[in-house]
């Protein structure tokens, strides 16, 4: 009887080890899904996107490298993307989002930027959560369309960015001004 109590307690010990081996991870989302999304947000989050008009996007740094965006007062449209997922429920620190900010000249209808001139528009990535590689982040690798009418903005963005994760990096949508 005392074996049996001393090799269970064993093989509990030996179950609450942590993983030391390497982890390979695959992506096996394919493209036709990603662009067959009307918005791009998966399921398991929110979505939501607005259009603020008389706004300008100015990208500031807080003295110890990290950005920000800040909207002041200006003559463009900065189009503002969020992604939000909830984090378990009795967490602190579980939520998690990606924001999306661009700016676009007022009397723009049509725009059309690739890679390093989608600085142009200041396009900005951000991932928010309680991780290491959380922060802003300049987007130069990726494709932005849009086309603006009185009423409404519809624009088609795919990107990516090799400074930290991202769970978005295919947005199709239309925004009321």
């Amino acid at each position: 009887m005392k074996a049996l109590f001393i090799l269970v307690s064993l093989c509990m010990v030996n179950a609450c080890k942590t993983q030391t081996d390497t982890v390979i991870t695959t992506n096996n989302t394919n493209m036709e899904q990603i662009k067959n999304k009307t918005t791009g947000c998966p399921e398991e989050g929110t979505c939501s996107v607005a259009a603020h008009k008389n706004q300008r996007l100015a990208i500031k740094d807080d003295g110890t490298g990290a950005l920000y965006p800040e909207m002041t007062t200006g003559n463009n449209i900065i189009v503002a993307f969020t992604y939000a997922v909830k984090g378990p429920e009795g967490t602190a620190d579980g939520d998690y989002s990606e924001t999306i900010h661009f700016e676009i000249p007022s009397d723009t209808q049509r725009l059309s930027k690739e890679n390093a001139a989608l600085a142009d528009v200041n396009l900005l990535f951000g991932r928010h959560c309680f991780c290491r590689d959380g922060g802003y982040f300049p987007v130069t690798d990726g494709k932005l369309m849009v086309e603006k009418t009185d009423t409404l903005i519809t624009f088609d963005l795919q990107f990516r960015t090799d400074k930290t994760s991202q769970t978005i990096s295919h947005i199709r949508n239309t925004v009321t001004l």
